[in-house]
């Protein structure tokens, strides 16, 4: 036995660890038996290895019986070494035991490397030449030791696939603990692992073993390959197929194939992947041989048969191979200098050189976006065609085990770089679907004021479309979009402009945007308005108008939209062709809805106004108006103490409702109109507009109806109405007499107008001068209308039924009175009228409405010819009022100063 200090790096010793009665270290049981150390080395390395039980073969445990290796380290810093070698034995009994052969010195050379190559050396210990091995071993040459391991690593053939799966393992976790599934007894397969990864994957030294378990936690090696059933906790598995990432196993392949010795092992371990992947692509990049006939070929110093076979079949299988592989900083710099110096009679090299340079920029742009880029730039400049980049694009999207947001996003940039249609791409059209909206809106976005405008608007479209094959509900993507983007209306005014659409297809882009934020149908319109844009002028409304033409159905959220347009300063344009996208009964029906809120009260009769419309629907529109009672609630509610704007706003809604001209040319409500508009009933200001807006031969019916109403509404009893009116009543009996006596008079009872046949008068606004002084003269009814018999009070001041009785004939009687009268009852019914006009002019002065600034007493002169004269009778004004054989008495109102 050799005594000293402890082995020195040059030196190797040996310890035999087996069953014996008389063991080195006192004792008996399983222990050292022969060793090259001293007493004192002896007794450290005993308790290092547990006196040969430091590791178990896996036979005690059932499984397959063989020679376990192993290579462990010891030390606070790792710079002792064992290499252990173990075989089955048995002891003086018969039971199962080990015989274990340690190699223990500096772990610069007692390493993994060692053990491994020695996997066949002869001088292992064996249970059959125990017996004949001395209890005094000798020390170990470490060079001539390592001389032989290297000679045992260059031995065993490896298989290149499952080489390049465990590689991948390891360079997918390079700081982890590893359990190879494969043989203990493939030493090869791990020599091949280690002598390529040791000291360069981790920090940790990697440690190893082969068909044995330690017993030692604190000893655990990182690469460990045994059948046992617990060997698995706490490890990454290593299999001979590999990991699932394309990336990784790539660069394992180029591992696998390169020399073992031809490596430059780097000056610190590597611990990401990342690292370990651009060592091992710049180690490939300096064993490759095929870029140097580039090089050549950019040089012009290729010889012919040398420029044959790099534009050849073979040249270029091989060129494809080592251009996949090499780095894409080395594979730019080649690209501009061949795009530079154009070396000829290479046209088939060349292309190669641009397809793999835009297959490296899909493949491996997440890396490093800005070479990619430059790589890119190259190939475009090397004249890539979009036919050439398409078919890249195709190759690569069908070898995708999974597309990833970081392949979209590749694909797109690559796509647009090279000129790629992506609305006639079939790549193309089958990666848009698994992007999200808000993705692809972000794209569109980014997109509208480049070069690639119509992809931003293939872009939005794909959108819509996938949107629309599934639930149609809102994205919360989408929706801080929206908002952060103020309705996208630039980036759609940006693809309208620039690619000419109208404005239907403006109006599309945003019920796009729209249904992709909130869904379909829109139920809160809040948050979209919340993202209308803040400066509406400087969009001239288009957001507005767009999103009216969106929510066409849905009246309520129609009017809010324009509501906010209007307190935004939306022009009278704007407003009117928001409100036209609904029908005439909802805009009516709408405007009722408004409570309190009379400022779309213009707009909506303008558009009303406006329309042709047929005898059914005129006749529907009237309808939904007099159900309405003519906005009242809204008009009384609006101007509570301005009759001359409440005037004005019924004249108003009376002018688009009816369409009915202007009276001067002949024109206005005809006689049934009025009939059904003074049966409805209604304030002051409405029967004044009624009135004002009255044919001439409908003004005295609805001149006693005002009269009768401002008489009850000032609390008069009826008999001072009657007689105060007792003349107009004779005068109508006196008409009622005379057509009896000559037959029914035809052209005095015009027909309704349900259709419109002269365009209406010009409307002014609701503010200013009014039509007339006498209209701010009305009072606002303070209490119900109230006829000969008051009906029961009502809250919105209309009666609930009519307030005239009608005759069997269904005519009004005050038709039949008028149209019953003699000459001299009409002259008594001119006294009466006169009378009436006095009446008025008292009851109206006495309102509490102030004056106006310059107050005009109006005079008003009506002239009554009563049919039955004849001769036709000639105006008190002479204006010369028009007459016939049997109309109706004709009134004219005039203001004179």
């Amino acid at each position: 036995m050799t005594t000293g200090p402890l082995p020195s790096p040059g030196r190797v010793d040996q310890i035999v660890f087996a069953w014996s009665d008389r063991l080195l270290a006192g004792g008996r049981g399983l222990g050292p038996v022969a060793t090259s150390l001293g007493a004192d080395g002896l007794r450290v390395w005993n308790e290092r290895l547990a006196g040969g039980d430091v590791a178990v073969g896996q036979w005690l445990s059932g499984a397959p019986e063989c020679a376990a290796l192993g290579a462990l380290r010891f030390g606070r810093k790792g710079e002792h070494g064992a290499a252990l070698r173990l075989v089955p034995a048995r002891d003086p009994n018969g039971r199962p035991s080990q015989l274990v052969h340690a190699l223990v010195g500096s772990a610069s050379v007692v390493n993994a490397a060692l053990v491994l190559g020695l996997h066949d050396w002869p001088e292992w210990s064996t249970p059959e030449r125990l017996d004949a091995t001395p209890s005094d071993l000798e020390a170990l040459e470490a060079a001539a030791l390592r001389a032989r391991a290297r000679a045992g690593l260059d031995e065993p053939s490896v298989r290149r696939d499952a080489l390049a799966g465990l590689l991948a393992g390891v360079l997918a976790a390079p700081c982890d603990s590893y359990l190879a599934e494969i043989s203990p007894d493939d030493v090869g397969l791990v020599a091949a692992l280690v002598r390529r990864l040791d000291g360069v994957a981790g920090a940790a030294p990697l440690t190893v073993l082969l068909g044995a378990q330690v017993t030692r936690p604190e000893l655990r090696p990182r690469l460990l390959a045994v059948g046992l059933p617990d060997a698995r906790n706490g490890r990454t598995p290593l299999t001979a197929s590999g990991g699932t990432d394309p990336g990784v196993a790539r660069v394992a392949g180029l591992l696998a194939d390169l020399p073992p010795a031809s490596l430059t092992r780097p000056r610190a371990p590597l611990t990401t992947t990342a690292a370990l992947a651009d060592w091992v692509e710049a180690e490939h990049q300096r064993a490759t041989g095929v870029l140097d006939l580039v090089d050549r070929a950019i040089a012009g110093t290729l010889d012919e048969p040398t420029r044959r076979y790099l534009n050849g079949r073979d040249g270029q299988e091989r060129l494809r191979a080592e251009l996949r592989n090499a780095g894409m900083a080395q594979l730019t710099d080649r690209l501009l200098r061949w795009t530079k110096a154009n070396p000829s009679g290479l046209s088939e090299a060349a292309r190669t050189l641009r397809q793999v340079a835009a297959d490296r920029y899909l493949t491996d742009a997440g890396e490093d976006r800005d070479t990619a880029d430059r790589l890119l730039q190259a190939a475009r400049r090397m004249d890539l065609t979009a036919a050439e980049a398409g078919r890249v694009l195709a190759n690569w999207y069908a070898g995708l085990p999974k597309v990833t947001s970081a392949d979209q996003y590749s694909a797109v940039y690559f796509a647009l770089g090279v000129g790629i249609d992506p609305a006639s791409d079939g790549t193309f059209a089958r990666l848009l679907p698994g992007m999200k909206a808000a993705s692809l809106l972000e794209w569109s976005r980014v997109l509208a004021p480049s070069d690639h405008v119509k992809a931003a608007l293939h872009f939005m479209r794909a959108a819509y479309r996938q949107w629309g094959r599934g639930d149609r509900s809102g994205d919360d993507g989408v929706r801080a979009l929206m908002r952060e983007t103020e309705m996208f209306h630039e980036t759609i005014h940006d693809i309208v402009s620039r690619c000419g659409l109208r404005t239907d297809d403006e109006n599309e882009l945003y019920r796009t945007v729209v249904h992709l934020a909130y869904g379909h149908p829109v139920t809160d319109l809040a948050p979209v308005l919340g993202a209308m844009p803040a400066d509406a002028e400087a969009t001239q409304f288009r957001p507005w108008a767009a999103l009216a033409d969106v929510l066409a159905g849905d009246r309520a959220h129609v009017f809010q939209l324009a509501a906010q347009a209007r307190r935004r300063k939306a022009p009278p344009p704007v407003l009117e062709d928001m409100l036209g996208v609904l029908s005439t009964i909802d805009l009516i029906q709408g405007l009722a809805e408004q409570s309190g809120q009379p400022g779309l009260l213009e707009p909506v009769c303008r558009v009303v106004g406006k329309r042709t419309r047929t005898p059914a629907e005129q006749r529907a529109t009237c309808d939904v108006a007099l159900a309405g009672r003519f906005l009242a609630s809204l008009v009384e509610g609006a101007w509570p103490d301005e009759p001359g704007k409440r005037f004005r706003a019924y004249s108003f809604l009376l002018q688009a409702v009816y369409q009915a001209g202007d009276r001067a040319d002949g024109g206005g409500l005809t006689r049934d109109e009025v009939d059904e508009l003074v049966r409805a009933g209604g304030p002051g200001p409405f029967l004044l507009a009624v009135v004002a807006h009255a044919g001439q031969d409908a003004v005295v019916p609805a001149l006693l109806h005002a009269a009768h109403r401002h008489a009850a509404d000032l609390g008069l009893p009826s008999e001072i109405a009657e007689f105060a009116l007792r003349g107009p009543h004779r005068a109508a009996e006196a008409r009622t007499a005379g057509r009896t006596s000559t037959g029914p008079a035809h052209a005095g009872t015009a027909q309704p107008r349900y259709a419109q046949d002269t365009q209406p008068a010009h409307q002014g606004p609701l503010v200013g001068d009014g039509p007339s002084r006498t209209a701010t003269a009305y009072p606002e009814p303070s209490s119900p209308p109230l006829h000969f018999n008051p009906p029961p009070a009502r809250p919105d001041g209309f009666p609930s039924d009519s307030e005239q009785e009608w005759t069997d004939d269904e005519r009004h009687p005050i038709v039949v009175w008028i149209t019953g009268r003699t000459v001299q009852e009409w002259a008594i019914a001119v006294i009466g009228v006169g009378a009436l006009v006095l009446l008025c002019l008292l009851l109206f002065g006495g309102s509490d409405e102030a004056p106006p600034p310059r107050p005009v007493a109006p005079t008003v002169t009506v002239t009554v010819a009563p049919s039955a004269s004849p001769t036709p009778p000639s105006s008190t004004t002479g204006t010369g009022a028009p007459s016939g054989g049997d109309r109706s008495p004709q009134p004219t109102t005039e203001k004179t100063p």
